[in-house]
């Protein structure tokens, strides 16, 4: 079964959410282990910068097993300059997201709302 990264805009189109959810098709060590460390440290590493960036006030996040989903709540309080920061390193994000899909789409599936 593939990963499947779901991601929602606001009406300002602006990322409001993201859940990565699954182990990228991994069946045994060797078929699509790379891709699933790949996703995640992707996944972990954008966590991270978002909450360096906002804080943990303005983003909720949860993490376990095989599941990451990030909540970003009261965008409007926050200063312009973060929110530019903010929409940068979300959009960054999903760059490499969908350049991982483009090189093994078996093991990594995209679903955006807006």
């Amino acid at each position: 079964m593939a990963s499947l990264v779901n991601v929602r805009y606001n009406s300002e189109g602006i990322i409001e959410y993201i859940s990565v959810d699954g182990h990228a098709g991994v069946k045994k060590i060797g078929e699509g282990y790379e891709v699933c460390i790949a996703l995640s440290s992707i996944t972990q590493a954008m966590q991270r910068a978002l909450i360096s960036i906002v804080g943990k006030k303005y983003l909720i996040y949860k993490i376990d097993n095989a599941n990451l989903s990030l909540i970003l709540k009261d965008f409007d309080k926050l200063e312009e300059s973060k929110k530019k920061e903010y929409k940068i390193v979300s959009e960054g994000y999903l760059i490499g997201i969908k350049e991982l899909i483009k090189e093994y789409p078996d093991y990594i599936k995209y679903k955006e709302e807006r």
